[in-house]
């Protein structure tokens, strides 16, 4: 029998020849009518329009290049998919992967599925890659209908690593070094400093790797996505060599961190007090005070500020950096002092203190009103007729002192309106895919033309909502969570820590306020189930 009798071929495929005998399937290549153009790919395509089963295209293409005329056996006789077993038959296919499933109501007709019929309707739709044979088989031994499987799946693309960045040397993000009459820096005396010598490699840069591709199940390649990229963190005083993957100092110097940035820096000395001689200080960089800071003056820097000696009266602000004090602040009621980073003192008596992180005294806290994230004080030191508004923790030796004192611990807590502004951003995303889940049912409520196109759109639009609908679950659980969050705030551990306590504690967590009258020692205060608790350490 013609095979040209069941087989519709292109008129550009018409120099092959086809034969069915009893025995298997036979191509004869005509030489003289082989085009130049000629392409596997085509011959392939026309066989499965055909419903063409069980080709061998290895075969079929070795016959066409060897191009002998003759007739040459390429493969079994030919089975054709029945048409009639597609009614049974869902597979749907994405480049990731072929799900596959068989209505169990197909036990009830005449047709058995085979190996072929599975592998057929893969080829038809282009899936090459990733194949479970032992899938197919097992499904149609044990016919296990009704249920749907994945029988192909791709092999997904390998993200790149990020770039790197290796800082060789430590930094300290706070302490700066001093510096000696003769304007020398004097490392000596401050071992956690690091400093540097023009040239030196404070850090090194490793940059991304693009991915490794992956293959879907149409035997195209996946392409990865490539790792982040960082730049170098240049500062004052540095530069970047070798191709952008070292950070090198520029000047003899020693380093300190601004926000992400490294740099070489230097400080600003003042050989004895601040006064009339000198006027108020305002600098860009770091100061050193070797002497006082008299009433009625002020050290403002975007740096670190150091003081040897005491503070009356003044005004000392860190923009940027820290406030180290040697000596005592006697405020007398007018003292300011104000660091975006830490401040840290011996003792500080009358005075207005805000630390954006850390307020470290090794002695004593009189009289004074404070801001801080965190308080940080000895066992041994004393806290006495102060307010401590704070955001972080409190760790302290004795509160009170031995007469009767009022001191008042506020936490100020902003967790409560970063929570607001997270839930205002869900609702906003809420909005936009309760939007579009409109759209796509507007879209699927209309209905299909008998067009291979529209069905495949059809499809998508499907597919699109279905993860509209999953996202927006998974949203609406998040904004429960939330919701639950603002009106009953976390548990905190251990809020603040006390040596010795000494009445009146006035304390105020999330808008609750409680007093501790009693002598108690070793305590810490947690926030437990919406209420201040206190329990010993």
């Amino acid at each position: 029998m013609e095979l040209q009798d069941i087989i519709s071929m292109q008129e550009s495929h018409k120099w092959l020849s086809w034969k069915a005998l009893p025995e298997g399937t036979y191509l004869a290549v005509m030489p003289n009518l082989v085009p130049k153009d000629w392409d596997i790919k085509g011959i392939n395509k026309t066989l499965i329009e055909n419903r063409v089963m069980n080709f061998d295209i290895s075969k079929i293409e070795s016959v066409i290049r060897k191009r002998t005329g003759k007739m040459e056996l390429i493969g079994p006789p030919f089975e054709l998919f029945e048409e009639e077993k597609r009614k049974y038959i869902h597979l749907q296919a994405t480049p990731l992967q072929v799900r596959f499933s068989v209505d169990i109501t197909i036990l009830k007709s005449d047709y058995q599925l085979s190996k072929a019929d599975i592998l057929f309707l893969l080829a038809e739709k282009s899936v090459v890659y990733g194949i479970n044979y032992d899938i197919i088989e097992e499904i149609l031994s044990k016919e296990v209908y009704g249920r749907e499987f994945i029988i192909a799946i791709a092999t997904p693309p390998v993200m790149g690593a990020d770039a790197i960045i290796t800082e060789t040397i430590s930094i300290d993000p706070d302490v700066k070094p001093f510096l000696d009459e003769s304007g020398n820096a004097d490392y000596k005396k401050w071992g956690n400093i690091r400093q540097v010598k023009e040239g030196d490699i404070i850090c090194t840069r490793v940059p991304p790797t693009p991915g490794i591709p992956g293959t879907s199940v149409y035997g195209q390649p996946l392409s990865p996505s490539p790792g982040e990229d960082f730049a170098l963190p240049i500062g004052s005083n540095t530069k970047v060599i070798d191709n952008e993957t070292k950070l090198v100092a520029s000047i003899n110097g020693f380093l300190y961190r601004n926000g992400r940035d490294i740099c070489v820096g230097n400080v600003y000395i003042i050989q004895g007090d601040v006064d009339f001689k000198t006027g108020n200080i305002e600098y860009s960089g770091d100061v050193l005070v070797k002497g006082n800071v008299n009433e009625g003056f002020s050290v403002i820097a975007d740096g670190n500020i150091s003081v040897d000696g005491f503070v009356e009266a003044a005004h000392i602000e860190s923009r940027k950096g820290s406030v180290f004090l040697k000596g005592s602040v006697f405020g007398l009621n007018k003292t300011t002092i104000i660091a975006e980073k830490n401040i840290t003192a011996q003792s500080i008596q009358d005075s207005y203190i805000k630390a954006g992180k850390n307020l470290i005294v090794s002695n004593q806290i009189r009289g004074c009103k404070i801001e801080t994230e965190n308080l940080e004080m000895p066992r041994i030191a004393h806290i006495i007729s102060s307010s401590v508004a704070f955001k972080g923790r409190v760790k302290c030796g004795t509160i009170g002192g031995k007469t009767e004192s009022m001191n008042e611990f506020i936490f100020v807590e902003n967790e409560r309106e970063q929570l607001k502004e997270e839930l205002q951003q869900l609702n906003e995303m809420l909005q936009k895919l309760s939007k579009a889940i409109s759209i796509l049912q507007q879209r699927l409520s209309v209905p299909d033309m008998p067009n291979s196109a529209v069905a495949e759109q059809r499809k998508l639009f499907i597919s699109q909502l279905h993860t509209c609908n999953y996202n927006k679950e998974q949203l609406e659980k998040k904004r429960k969570n939330l919701l639950r969050l603002i009106e009953v705030m976390p548990d905190k551990d251990g809020l603040i820590v006390i040596r010795r306590l000494s009445p009146i504690l006035k304390l105020t967590l999330y808008g609750t306020t409680k007093e501790y009258k009693q002598e108690l020692v070793d305590l810490k205060i947690s926030w437990r189930n919406g209420m201040a608790k206190m329990e010993p350490i």
